[in-house]
């Protein structure tokens, strides 16, 4: 099966500045892939580019197994985009919109959509510019999922709603995912949303991925081992590329180490370690120690007392 992203050599400049720099990305078909990364990392030019409204300054694009070019009409009826921000006619009602998108797309289902307004305890008859921006949120997903499309670019598309319409609305997407084997981009900086929901992973930093892959393979990338000595620790113990963050706590160490635990613990208790064990670590977890690694961050930003 051919994915339904492909990049390849993939740059994009804006006013002299690199927003993307030469990224090769591919997201299989069917899958729910999660993209993270901080601010101005360059994920929503991903996902426009992706989509065909930005051009890239170089390299390749395929969607769905087309190379995008000026004529994108098929495609589009297969690619729906979710922003938070993404502005509405707010001074259609919620009906009035929704019926705007079924003339637009094809395979819209009206009982669908019709069900998710139900869900959502959302008036046809409101005017979008009475309702809260988590609503609007919510009905811009709600048009989302009615057009039944084949790959759905979302970028931070929760903001602003409630946590149990929220649960609902990710609950839905999987089960979406499954049933109709819909591909999903999800770029978000809650990392417990792509946790929860993803099947892989792509951490972006300065217009370029820095870590790739299934989630499972992420997050037994890296480890953090608990290391407890009787003695002060030798200052060459923790002197191996395999350790990427230590934070000594007397003779309590934590331990990052990114690859394969085992020769590290078989090391530790060699050098005389009186309890070496590994400790659970999230992704968010990972995601900071990534982001360190590359040299990103926030420490200078503290409250001066």
């Amino acid at each position: 099966m051919s994915p339904a992203i492909a990049m390849s050599g993939v740059t994009k400049v804006y006013g002299g500045k690199i927003a993307l720099d030469h990224v090769d990305w591919q997201v299989q078909a069917g899958s729910i892939h999660g993209l993270i990364g901080a601010n101005g990392a360059g994920k929503t030019t991903l996902l426009r580019l992706a989509l065909g409204t930005l051009w890239p300054d170089r390299g390749r694009i395929e969607v769905l197994g087309q190379q995008l070019g000026i004529e994108n009409a098929a495609l589009r009826q297969k690619v729906h985009y979710v922003a938070t921000g993404r502005p509405l006619p707010v001074h259609f009602r919620v009906g009035e919109w929704l019926h705007y998108m079924e003339r637009l797309y094809k395979r819209w289902d009206a009982e669908r959509a019709k069900r998710l307004l139900g869900a959502m305890e959302m008036d046809v008859k409101a005017l979008i510019r009475s309702l809260s921006s988590g609503q609007q949120a919510s009905l811009q997903l709600a048009g989302a999922i009615a057009a039944r499309p084949e790959l759905l670019l979302l970028d931070e598309p929760t903001n602003g709603m409630d946590l149990v319409v929220k649960r609902q609305v990710l609950q839905l997407m999987m089960d979406m995912a499954a049933a109709e084997g819909t591909t999903m981009v999800l770029a978000t900086h809650n990392i417990e949303d792509v946790e929860r929901l993803a099947d892989s992973l792509s951490i972006l930093y300065r217009g370029r991925f820095v870590l790739d892959g299934s989630v499972d393979s992420l997050k037994t990338h890296m480890h953090r081992l608990q290391v407890v000595t009787g003695s002060r620790w030798s200052d060459t113990l923790f002197d191996n590329p395999q350790i990427a963050h230590v934070e000594n706590r007397g003779q309590v160490a934590l331990v990052t180490v990114e690859g394969p635990a085992e020769p590290l613990m078989a090391h530790f208790r060699a050098a005389g370690a009186l309890l070496v064990e590994p400790i659970d670590i999230d992704l968010a977890e990972i995601f900071r120690l990534v982001l360190e690694k590359e040299g990103y961050s926030r420490e200078a930003v503290a409250w001066d007392a």
